[in-house]
């Protein structure tokens, strides 16, 4: 057996029973459980055919509106010399005042998680995020990440 599955079913343990919780409420998945059983962790999030499931929560992809990535950075707090550590923040827009924000570490990561994105929803904009520094602007003004 793979370290893979052997984690899937861990998890999949560790799963039973709990109740996910939609981030849009009335778009809920009819089967969370079922839609869940074939899901692939990117650095710590869950993607299905469906969703994406975080922190006890989901958003399904027929809800997202746009979605963009961009380089940002993270500051541990009580260590670190000052410098934040590079990441990816991807901010899926569904309509709401805030945003969900995925950080991930790796530039690949941040591409495959979008190219699920739009794969699950192929009304979803997709928003490019320029360097400041060049004078040029992403195609939408967007508000800050948080």
């Amino acid at each position: 057996m793979s370290a893979y599955s052997t984690i899937k079913k861990i998890i999949g343990a560790i799963d039973f029973g709990h109740e996910w919780e939609c981030v849009v409420k009335g778009s809920e998945i009819e089967d969370v459980k079922q839609d869940r059983q074939n899901t692939v962790m990117i650095e710590g999030y869950d993607f299905s055919e469906k969703a994406v499931y975080f922190e006890g929560r989901y958003l399904p992809f027929s809800q997202i509106k746009s979605v963009r990535s961009q380089p940002s950075a993270i500051r541990i707090r009580g260590g670190g010399c000052g410098i934040g550590l590079p990441v990816f923040k991807i901010r899926l827009d569904y309509g709401a005042q805030r945003p969900v924000v995925l950080t991930v570490e790796e530039k690949e990561s941040a591409d495959k998680i979008i190219k699920m994105v739009c794969a699950g929803n192929r009304d979803t904009t997709l928003e490019y995020y320029v360097d400041p520094h060049t004078g040029l602007r992403p195609e939408k003004i967007s508000p800050p990440l948080y």
